[in-house]
């Protein structure tokens, strides 16, 4: 099996479900920040307040001492409307964290962090960090407890310490050498790959995603959609997904005839 990376959502969240690891991610991101404890991240976390609005599926969801919130989001497959899913994802866990008839004082700090594997603002920094301020006097803060971080793989400019500059090249896939916590990752997911059941969760999602992810589709629209089922279809016969399956599936994501899959199928 190929290295697995840490930009994949699934490993990302199976990491990050290590309450050590993730309390650690946070608090290089933030070293600002006193964190003592924080309690078990809960991955994949679904908000959904009816049938109508748009849920939300979160990859790490987590509280600290002082019931503060973060969201750790890894974006590699989703790259459009970034500061929109921004907004989306805090008004859903402003939502979720309030309960009917508590005052709005209520509400507690809360943290959006997207890891994006492309620069966000193309200003050269690792880490954009936002939060609400007086347009007339930028000294003057609305305090209204919300921030938004981007970190960017790809930050070029010396803006954060070390620690987080090599978390992020590792999450680049780049060979990060002599960091404690990159090799505590690594090792994770090494044990990880070794668990059969795992290995099979892990198959049956990337299998999954490559149907149901809106970029995919996007990218077949805007790039040559044979090309991307092309892709597609060959990664799946390496994974040694039955014909009938791969063929099922293609015909009802992308609305194709018999005979457009059937072509597609037999490609080599």
């Amino acid at each position: 099996m190929e290295e697995i990376s840490i930009q994949e959502d699934f490993v990302f969240g199976s990491v990050m479900s290590n309450k050590h690891l993730c309390q650690h991610l946070i608090q290089i991101i933030l070293p600002e920040l006193r964190i003592e404890r924080i309690e078990f991240p809960t991955l994949q976390k679904a908000v959904q307040e009816n049938t109508i609005s748009r849920g939300v599926r979160f990859d790490v969801y987590t509280k600290d001492q002082d019931g503060v919130v973060y969201e750790i989001d890894m974006q590699v497959r989703h790259t459009r409307g970034l500061p929109q899913r921004v907004r989306y994802y805090q008004g859903r866990i402003d939502g979720d964290m309030l309960r009917h008839g508590q005052p709005y004082a209520k509400l507690r700090q809360s943290y959006v962090i997207f890891i994006c594997p492309s620069d966000p603002y193309d200003k050269g920094l690792h880490k954009y960090e936002f939060r609400n301020y007086c347009s007339q006097d930028k000294a003057l803060a609305m305090g209204d407890g919300r921030t938004a971080i981007f970190l960017n793989t790809k930050g070029t400019v010396n803006d954060v310490d070390q620690d987080l500059c090599n978390f992020l090249e590792y999450v680049d896939n780049k060979n990060v050498k002599d960091d404690h916590y990159v090799d505590e990752l690594r090792d994770y997911i090494n044990v990880l790959s070794k668990d059969t059941e795992w290995r099979k969760e892990y198959m049956d999602n990337k299998t999954h995603m490559m149907f149901h992810d809106e970029d995919i589709r996007a990218e077949g629209r805007m790039e040559g959609q044979a090309m991307t089922i092309k892709k597609t279809v060959t990664m799946l016969k390496l994974m040694d997904v039955p014909d009938a399956e791969i063929a099922q599936k293609i015909q009802q994501t992308f609305g194709l005839s018999d005979r457009e899959t059937a072509d597609l199928i037999s490609t080599r």
